[in-house]
């Protein structure tokens, strides 16, 4: 007899729980949590699995379709850990992604909005959007995408969601001959980045341990005109690619520096920033995670002074070129921990109009109480973790602050990630 772990039991669908999953109960009244599912799945599961006190389980059937459920449009869906939600329709994934928000915001930010209501900023291009995306290797030099939850390599010749120049890379990369594949197998990663002007098309790659590569070696096995480069070699931080941002602005940024994956909302993102800025004429501000100068450069082009800082050397050192020569004003631009060099500029009495905070995936929480001792009158959040972005929320609430606007912008459709724009007044 089976246990009653692996018994198998019919439930539905309720919701779409801010990781992705599916939420449903089982008939003990029982949480449990199921991947690719949509709201109002009737589905058959069985072998649940209990990972740090919370239940999971998988699809043994689908016996019926929830409304929002569409066939897939990437025949590698259900084995790729990328595109989550891509057997969702566009308007079930809006529906999800603000139902997400909205469940973290009640039960972690005690609803810090209060009668806000959530925006919404679709993608105009919800297939082939994607510039920017990391490739993984394995020992026999394919190259791919990692599965779901594993290690296993999916190795697709095209990506519904990448766009032209990442596919013509991956269909490169999938025809090279066994010399070529051995080569591959001593990259740890490939990190494949698309501009709209040149050079084009950059690919990074990341040797495994004690791999020497030679960058000239690898640049026949991608499409003609790529720049291939070798993450920690001197001239890693020279290859650079321009995006275009609001403003005429350009952002100049190195092989290794981060931007957005979606440059059509990331359009629409800055913009969203530049807009909350004039209607609080703000006139100083200070950005905390600055990158190569997404938000800082368009902030200082359209009349403002400010200081940016980031622990990435690199991107700062591009930004501060390229404000240097357009000839905008600027107070500074710093490398360095953003509570340390924050607090540096508390001690030195320093205060700034905006703080604008786009942090990693883990939120705020470090720096939120030294960007209030800025006394700042408008706090920018930007954030892609609904969790992280409810408690910052309800701290700055609770110091004082009020939630003025809130936006979820689209960044990754056929994803459960999305970002959020967030206008807090203090």
């Amino acid at each position: 007899m089976p246990s009653a772990e692996q018994m198998p039991e019919i439930i539905k669908v309720e919701r779409i729980a801010p990781g992705g999953s599916g939420i449903a109960r089982l008939s003990t009244g029982e949480v449990v949590f199921v991947e690719s599912t949509a709201p109002g799945d009737e589905i058959e599961v069985a072998h649940i699995e209990r990972r740090k006190g919370i239940a999971h389980a998988r699809v043994e059937r689908l016996l019926s379709a929830g409304p929002g459920r569409v066939a897939p449009i990437c025949p590698h869906a259900q084995q790729c850990g990328g595109c989550d939600f891509m057997h969702l329709s566009l308007e079930a994934q809006r529906e999800a992604k603000l139902a997400m928000l909205e469940d973290a915001l009640r039960r972690v930010g005690d609803s810090p909005q209060g009668n806000v209501p959530v925006g919404f900023v679709p993608s105009d291009e919800p297939v082939g959007y994607r510039s920017r995306c990391r490739l993984h290797t394995n020992s026999n030099g394919d190259v791919g995408f990692l599965a779901a939850r594993s290690k296993q390599l999916v190795v697709p010749a095209q990506c519904a969601v990448a766009s032209p120049g990442i596919n013509a890379a991956l269909s490169a990369l999938a025809q090279v001959n066994p010399a070529a594949r051995r080569a591959l197998s001593f990259c740890e990663q490939i990190e494949l980045r698309e501009a709209a002007n040149e050079p084009r098309l950059v690919a990074r790659l990341v040797p495994k341990p004690k791999a020497c590569l030679t960058a000239e070696n690898y640049t026949p096995l991608f499409p003609p005109g790529t720049r291939v480069v070798v993450a920690g070699q001197p001239d890693e931080a020279l290859l650079v690619q321009r995006f275009r941002l609001p403003g005429s602005v350009e952002m100049v940024v190195p092989a290794a520096a981060f931007t957005q994956v979606n440059q059509f909302i990331n359009q629409k993102l800055v913009s969203a920033v530049l807009d909350a800025v004039a209607r609080h004429e703000v006139c100083t501000f200070l950005d905390a995670y600055a990158g190569a100068g997404n938000f800082t450069l368009p902030l200082l082009a359209h009349g403002l002074k400010g200081e940016a800082m980031d622990m990435h050397a690199a991107g700062v050192y591009c930004a501060r070129s390229v404000a240097r020569d357009r000839g905008w004003s600027f107070d500074g631009f710093q490398v360095g921990d953003a509570r340390k060099l924050m607090t540096a500029l508390v001690r030195a009495k320093r205060e700034f109009d905006l703080v604008l905070l786009d942090p990693p995936r883990d939120g705020s929480k470090d720096v939120l109480q030294v960007a209030l001792q800025l006394k700042p009158k408008l706090i920018l959040l930007v954030a892609c973790d609904p969790v992280a972005l409810a408690r910052d929320l309800r701290a700055l609430v609770n110091a004082g602050g009020q939630v003025e606007k809130l936006t979820v912008f689209d960044m990754f459709p056929h994803t459960h990630h999305f970002e959020t724009l967030a206008e807090v007044s203090v």
